[in-house]
């Protein structure tokens, strides 16, 4: 998997979950637009690109609706005992966020917490608070356009190996009809070759 390559190197990488909303908000804020621009790699979160590229099959739905990259991609940071920093825009969220990833990985290292808000310095501080720690990963749940805009003043500030908006993608509500349906009926090879060929095809749908 090119993303565990990258993360043992010690590359940067940076991935955005895309709707909808956020594609609407790239037209018009050039902030936002250059943020996804500069994301190494997106993963659609919304039916509504698949259509709108006219890439809307049943296994591109399914892949969406059951959020294989996602699952796959954390279940190896839970298995490799990555350090993770998790991020939202206020405590609340933040602990939503946190029972969200340990609901789904229970063995999941979660070694920080940090809320942005719009509290003066809150940014500078957010920053300090993540490179303390120094994660491997940071789990954003900031909704947009503060995630993108977070991403790209601070990317070069950020001592990580892997950012994942994550953002305020709805199936977090959601989250144990999520694991039974994952866990029930998605067989683990066929999710393995899906993480191995999804970044090639989602990085060039949008």
């Amino acid at each position: 998997m090119r993303v565990d390559r990258r993360i043992s190197e010690k590359i940067l990488t940076t991935i955005e979950e895309v709707n909808m909303d956020t594609l609407a908000l790239a037209e018009s804020d050039e902030e936002v637009k250059q943020s996804l621009e500069a994301c190494d790699y997106t993963v659609i979160a919304d039916e509504g690109i698949l259509r709108a590229v006219s890439a809307d099959t049943l296994q591109r739905r399914h892949e969406i609706e059951d959020h294989d990259f996602f699952y796959e991609l954390f279940k190896r940071l839970e298995r490799n005992d990555k350090k993770i920093f998790v991020i939202a825009e206020s405590q609340e969220a933040v602990d939503e966020a946190e029972e969200f990833l340990l609901g789904l990985f229970d063995r999941a290292r979660i070694s920080g917490k940090g809320v942005l808000d719009d509290s003066p310095g809150c940014s500078e501080n957010l920053v300090n608070e993540i490179n303390i720690v120094s994660p491997d990963v940071i789990a954003s749940f900031l909704p947009s356009p503060s995630q993108e805009k977070f991403l790209l003043h601070n990317r070069e500030k950020l001592l990580m190996n892997l950012w994942y908006g994550i953002g305020n993608n709805k199936f977090m509500g959601k989250k144990y009809g999520f694991i039974g349906k994952i866990r029930k009926m998605l067989d683990v090879k066929r999710l393995t070759h899906l993480i191995n060929t999804y970044e090639h095809r989602q990085n060039s749908s949008i």
